[in-house]
C-alpha cells in the first residue's frame, strides 16, 4: 500500500501512455483525497447515499484522458481512477443507452471496492443518452468513425490504456481484470469475449443487449404496432393487462408474489380481457380496448422477419409494458405516441433512414421487418455482437457471467437464452466458461418486485476467475415493493429455473433450481 505523501507524488508524475494509431490531447493526472461530485449542486455527502455508494472519503488518483485516432476527426475521453488502497485489480466499466459509459457513477463504487477502474465515453458526451448529437456527420450521412468507436474500437482501447496507466502508477501490472456493465454495458461485456477475448479474465454482461438490430426492432414494436392501428391507447390499459396476466399466472410456481417465474407455463390470453376495468386518470378510457390487447400480444410474441418468421423472443407477460408503450393523454380523449424508449426508434431515424427529422410514425407492424433487415445489412458488424464462437475466449481462460431480470421491460430475457444455446450447440462445455442466471421478477438491470444480484456476482466471478470455484447460483436481494419486506433468493442457472418448495416466500432458502421439463 502507498502513503498519501507517495501515492500524491507517483500521481502527479504519471506519463503519458503510449498506442499505436491513436495520439492523446489532453492528459491530466490528480491526487484526491475524496471524491466531489464534479457539476452537481448536491454536496457529495449529501448525494452519495442517493446514489447508493457507501463513502466518498477515498484517496485516489484521477487520470483523466482524451486522444483522437489521427486522420478520423475524433475525441475519446477515457478516465482510470487508481485507488490508494488497491486490490491488485483492474475493472472496467460500461455504458448504457446510446452511451458507452459513464464516469463517477460507475468509477466510485470500483475504487470504494479496491479496484483501479476505468470508463471511456466512446468519443461522444458520457452524460448524453441519446444518439442525435453525434449519429450523422450530415443528412443522409452516417459517422461511421463514431459509431465503429462506440461499437467496439474505443473498448479495446479502454482495456490497453488502463492497464498500462494502472502499471505505470502502482509500478505493478494488475493480476487479474474484470469488466462489468448491464445493458449497452453488457452488450460491450458480449463484444469483449467475442472480439478481444484475451482483454479480460472475467466478464459480468448482465442484461446484455445482444443480436442488437432486431433488438432495436423490439424496443420500437409496439409503437409500430400502435401506428398500423391509428390508436394509442393510454398506459392505464396496458397496466391493467400486465396486472391480469401476473394474477393469472403467478401462482404457477407455487407461491403467490407478483412474479411469474416460469414465463413459459403461462398462456394467458389478453383478448380475454378486453372491455374490463382500467384505472384511468386525464383519459377518456375506462376499460381495457382490443386496440391494448393487440399490441400487448404483439410485444410479448416477439418479432419477426420478411418472411413471417419469429427472429427475436417478445417480454415476459410480467415485465411493465410502458417502457415500449408508453403513450401521451393530452386531454380526455387524445392520446399519442412518446415513442417512449428512444433507442429502437433513434436506430431506424438515424442509422437506417439517416434523417434526423424523419417521422418514425410512419414505421408500421408492415414495415418494420424492412427496416430491421435494412439496418442489420448495414450496421450487424458494426454492433451485432452475435457471434456463438467463443472458442478462443474459452481458451485465453476468461469466464463469463450473464444475470437477466425475467420481467426486463427494455431487453427481453429470451435475447440472453436465445444466444446461450447457439454457444451451447457450438461447445457442449459451455458451462465451464460461461454460465447464464434469470432474475424472476427483475426488471431491467434492478427494480420490480425481484430479487437483484449485482453485489455478489462480481465476487463469485472473482472466485471463479481466481479460484477455480464456479458458481452453481448467484444471491440474490431485493425489496418487495408492496411492504418493503426483504427478498432473498438464489438465481439458478440456465436452464434450470427457480421453483418454491416450502417455507417463506421470501427466503432463498424455500426454493431450489429444477429441470424446467419437471415442474
Amino acid at each position: 500500500m502507498y502513503s498519501a505523501l507517495a501515492h500524491g507524488l507517483a500521481c502527479s508524475s504519471l506519463a503519458q501512455p503510449y498506442l499505436n494509431g491513436t495520439a492523446i490531447t489532453s492528459f491530466t493526472a490528480e491526487p484526491k483525497t475524496q471524491w466531489t461530485p464534479e457539476g452537481s449542486p448536491i454536496p457529495a455527502e449529501q448525494l452519495v447515499p442517493l446514489l447508493g455508494f457507501s463513502t466518498y472519503n477515498i484517496s485516489y488518483c484521477r487520470v483523466e484522458m482524451a486522444y483522437t485516432h489521427p486522420g478520423q476527426n475524433d475525441t475519446v475521453n477515457l478516465q482510470i481512477w487508481l485507488p490508494e488502497q488497491w486490490n491488485g485489480r483492474f475493472n472496467g466499466v460500461g455504458g448504457g443507452g446510446w452511451r458507452a459509459g459513464v464516469f463517477d457513477q460507475s468509477l466510485l463504487p470500483a475504487i470504494i471496492e479496491g479496484y483501479a477502474a476505468a470508463s471511456t465515453d466512446g468519443g461522444h458526451n458520457a452524460t448524453e443518452v441519446s444518439a442525435l448529437p453525434w449519429a450523422l456527420k450530415s443528412p443522409g450521412n452516417v459517422d461511421l468513425v463514431a459509431l465503429q468507436n462506440f461499437g467496439s474500437v474505443t473498448l479495446n482501447e479502454l482495456v490497453i490504456f488502463g492497464k498500462m496507466v494502472t502499471e505505470s502508477f502502482y509500478q505493478k501490472a494488475p493480476a487479474y481484470s474484470y469488466w462489468t456493465g448491464c445493458s449497452q454495458g453488457g452488450r460491450q461485456g458480449m463484444m469483449l469475449a467475442q472480439r478481444y477475448p484475451e482483454a479480460f479474465d472475467g466478464i459480468i454482461a448482465a442484461a446484455p443487449a445482444l443480436n442488437i438490430i432486431p433488438l432495436l426492432a423490439s424496443l420500437f414494436h409496439a409503437q409500430a404496432v400502435m401506428n398500423t392501428l391509428g390508436e394509442y391507447p393510454p398506459s392505464c390499459e396496458f397496466e391493467a393487462i400486465t396486472a391480469a396476466a401476473i394474477a393469472a399466472c403467478d401462482k404457477l410456481d407455487g407461491v403467490e408474489d407478483s412474479i411469474i417465474s416460469i414465463p413459459e407455463l403461462c398462456s394467458f390470453d389478453p383478448f380475454t380481457v378486453v372491455g374490463q376495468p382500467a384505472s384511468c386518470d386525464n383519459s377518456s378510457s375506462n376499460s381495457i380496448s382490443e386496440a391494448a390487447a393487440i399490441v400487448a400480444n404483439a410485444t410479448w410474441y416477439g418479432v419477426s422477419n420478411k418472411r413471417g418468421e419469429k427472429i427475436y423472443p417478445g417480454y415476459s407477460l410480467d415485465a411493465p409494458l410502458k417502457a415500449t408503450t408508453d403513450t401521451d393523454c393530452h386531454s380526455t380523449d387524445t392520446c399519442s405516441t412518446t415513442a417512449a424508449w428512444s433507442l429502437g426508434a433513434q436506430f431506424f431515424q438515424l442509422f437506417v433512414e439517416k434523417n434526423a427529422t424523419f417521422d418514425v410514425s410512419t414505421i408500421t407492424a408492415e414495415r418494420l421487418p424492412d427496416y430491421t433487415y435494412a439496418g442489420y445489412q448495414q450496421w450487424e458488424s458494426f454492433i451485432g455482437t452475435n457471434d456463438a464462437d467463443l472458442s478462443d475466449f474459452k481458451e485465453a481462460g476468461g469466464k463469463l457471467i450473464t444475470w437477466h431480470g425475467i420481467a426486463d421491460d427494455l431487453i427481453p430475457p429470451g435475447g440472453s437464452t436465445q444466444y446461450y444455446d447457439r454457444v451451447a450447440a457450438l461447445d457442449t462445455d459451455v458451462d465451464q466458461y460461461y454460465k447464464l442466471f434469470l432474475a424472476p421478477g427483475l426488471h431491467h438491470c434492478a427494480g420490480g418486485p425481484g430479487a437483484y444480484p449485482v453485489n455478489g456476482a462480481l465476487q463469485q466471478l472473482v472466485e471463479w476467475v481466481e479460484n477455480g470455484t464456479a458458481p452453481d447460483t448467484l444471491p440474490a436481494v431485493g425489496t418487495q415493493p408492496v411492504n418493503g419486506t426483504v427478498l432473498s433468493r438464489d438465481l439458478c442457472p440456465y436452464p434450470l429455473v427457480s421453483v418454491y418448495q416450502g417455507g417463506a416466500a421470501t427466503n432463498a432458502s424455500s426454493y431450489s433450481c429444477v429441470d424446467a421439463e419437471n415442474v
